[in-house]
């Protein structure tokens, strides 16, 4: 009974220490840098490509993203 209430203890410390990590508090002048284009992974059209191709080639199936193909990643 007390291993239990002493795992029980150490789990929820644990679930604890794990969510209180998380949360961080952004300054304002921290927000302009996270706001660059290069910070949007869209912005880029070769490599929103390039992750298209990967994903169809993974999946084995094309769909959405405008190209025709199998799923053997030779296009």
């Amino acid at each position: 009974m007390r291993k239990l209430r002493l795992f029980g203890v150490a789990a929820t410390a644990v679930f604890v220490a794990s969510s209180v990590s998380a949360c961080v508090t952004v300054a304002p002048y921290q927000r302009g840098i996270l706001a660059r284009p290069a910070m949007n992974t869209d912005f880029e059209q070769t490599e929103g490509a390039f992750r298209a191709h990967v994903h169809e080639s993974r999946e084995g199936a094309t769909g959405g993203f405008g190209t025709t193909g199998g799923g053997c990643g030779c296009n």
